[in-house]
């Protein structure tokens, strides 16, 4: 029972400051969420046009 109250404590606090890290960085946040976006959407694209090549057999 402590064991599992323990965890939980650790777990919410580590949450709590990964999200006021995140948000006192968060122009540089974007700026990697945008860096990301692109390359991600071409190879969904890729994975995708090469699926719709594939037989259905």
């Amino acid at each position: 029972m402590w064991r599992k109250a323990v965890i939980f404590i650790a777990g919410s606090i580590l949450t709590i400051l990964g999200i006021t890290l995140v948000l006192q960085q968060w122009e540089a946040v974007v700026l990697v969420f945008k860096a990301f976006i692109g390359p991600i959407l071409a190879v969904a694209g890729l994975v995708i046009l090469f699926a719709s090549t594939l037989n259905k057999a």
